[in-house]
């Protein structure tokens, strides 16, 4: 067991549900375990009880289900992959260890066979869902730049100073100048900084639909 890891992302144990990637190792898990060939994969080998001296020499790396199940409640892993890796290292531990016409090696390479289909039909299932979720946040990003684009035509010269002082101090990369004028390179302002300045373009707009035009405070100006 590799203990500089354990004491890296040791963690107190989970509460709740488990996030969702976590949740469907956990299935695998399960399925896994319960399959009448698991018998000798469940718990560590316990090297002294068999008489196997040797073990210990020959795998530096135990590990078993019962292992990786408590891991994925105590939060050791950090993504899927990692669980996978561990999955997997049950499996190669029991083949270098055990003759390949041995019991053990022959139901490690079933099980090892019914793991790589499984994990990797959520493999794909989440990289599918990652990339419609990527691509979801980048038309809202779209969408927003837009409206900003939109929102500072709107905007009185003193509220544009002050957008330009705000981006200034958040996002100076956003802006580029010229002899005659200050120009806002939309497209170079970061997500935070778009967010925050889109709601200061709603109210200056808002203000100015109702009459009670947006007051700048004077370090907001551009000077």
């Amino acid at each position: 067991m590799s203990m500089t890891r354990k004491k890296k992302r040791g963690g107190s144990r989970l509460k709740g549900k488990l996030p969702d990637s976590m949740q469907g190792c956990l299935d695998i898990l399960k399925n896994l375990q319960s399959r009448q060939e698991a018998g000798p994969f469940l718990e560590p080998v316990d090297w002294k009880r068999f008489d196997l001296p040797n073990y210990p020499l020959i795998i530096k790396r135990p590990m078993d289900l019962g292992t990786i199940e408590r891991r994925i409640f105590d939060s050791f892993y950090a993504t899927s992959d990692e669980f996978a890796e561990d999955v997997r290292l049950v499996w190669a531990n029991a083949q270098k260890y055990n003759r390949p016409e041995s019991d053990i090696y022959r139901m490690s390479e079933a099980l090892s066979k019914v793991f790589d289909k499984k994990y990797g039909k959520l493999s794909k299932l989440y990289t599918k869902k990652s990339r419609k979720k990527s691509q979801h946040q980048r038309e809202i990003g779209r969408k927003d730049r837009l409206k900003f684009k939109d929102l500072m035509t709107k905007l009185s010269g003193e509220q544009l100073s002050a957008l330009v002082g705000n981006l200034r101090e958040q996002c100076p990369g956003a802006l580029s100048k010229d002899a005659e004028a200050v120009e806002v390179q939309i497209d170079r302002i970061d997500s935070a900084t778009l967010l925050d300045q889109l709601q200061f373009c709603r109210e200056c707009v808002k203000r100015n639909r109702q009459g009670t035009a947006y007051s700048v405070p004077a370090s907001k100006r551009l000077k």
